[in-house]
Formats: C-alpha cells, sequence, structure tokens
C-alpha cells in the first residue's frame, strides 16, 4: 500500500506539532484528504483556510499503510469547507466497530482513546510536504 493521505496543519517555527493530529470531543475521525492529481493540495489548503483555520498552514503526507497498521477503518465524509472537489476527497480514519464498542463498554470516549494512541504514531509518520 502505497497510498497517502493529506493533512493540512499548522506549522510553527518549521515544525509540525503533534497537537495537528488531536481530536476534539465528540469527534470520532481525524479530517484527511486522498492525495489525488485535482485537486492539488494547495488548493485544499485554500479551502480548508477558507473554512476557519488559521495560521501558517502547510501539509504532511501520512502512509495508508500507518493508517491500516493502526487497526483504523477509513470512512468517506463530508468535507466542511466550500470546495466540492476538497470536500469529495474528504475521509476520516475511524476505530473498528468492534473496538468502538469495546471503548464504549467501557466508558472511554473515542477523541480520548485516538488521542493517546493515535496521535503520536500519526505525528511521527507525518512528512511535511512542498
Amino acid at each position: 500500500m502505497n497510498e497517502e493521505f493529506l493533512r493540512v496543519v499548522v506549522v510553527r517555527r518549521g515544525k509540525v506539532r503533534p497537537t495537528e493530529f488531536r481530536l476534539r470531543e465528540a469527534e470520532n475521525g481525524l479530517s484527511l484528504f486522498r492525495k489525488v492529481d485535482e485537486p492539488t493540495s494547495t488548493e485544499i489548503i485554500d479551502a480548508v483556510r477558507a473554512a476557519g483555520k488559521q495560521g501558517d498552514l502547510a501539509v504532511v503526507e501520512i502512509s495508508v499503510k500507518v493508517i491500516v497498521d493502526l487497526g483504523l477503518r477509513i470512512v468517506a465524509t463530508k468535507g466542511g469547507t466550500l470546495n466540492e472537489a476538497v470536500n469529495a476527497i474528504h475521509i476520516e480514519p475511524r476505530p473498528s466497530l468492534w473496538r468502538t464498542i469495546w471503548l464504549k463498554l467501557r466508558g472511554r470516549p473515542i477523541h480520548m482513546w485516538l488521542n493517546e494512541f493515535v496521535t503520536p504514531r500519526l505525528a511521527e509518520s507525518a512528512r511535511l510536504i512542498d
């Protein structure tokens, strides 16, 4: 699996921090985009900026293999930008159904599990692209 996903992140002092891969309460998956020829990464950044993300924005690549190795499933979801082409390639890696049930039975919010288990691994595997 050589496919890659893209994530729009804020770059601070030339670095991407792990906090760029954290979920907020009640979120079930991290906002990513399929890497395709069109729309370009610049168009994705512009759409995300227009939707309200602020700061020095850049794109990182995350291998699909990393997502799969973490036991996450890839779910196509409606993007939250005004650019329909960008929204069409929006996806979220989410815990498997059995993992979700396991977490709920233990009273553990999905975002907390993802932030503790998934975020560090995504952050260390993400590669900043130009």
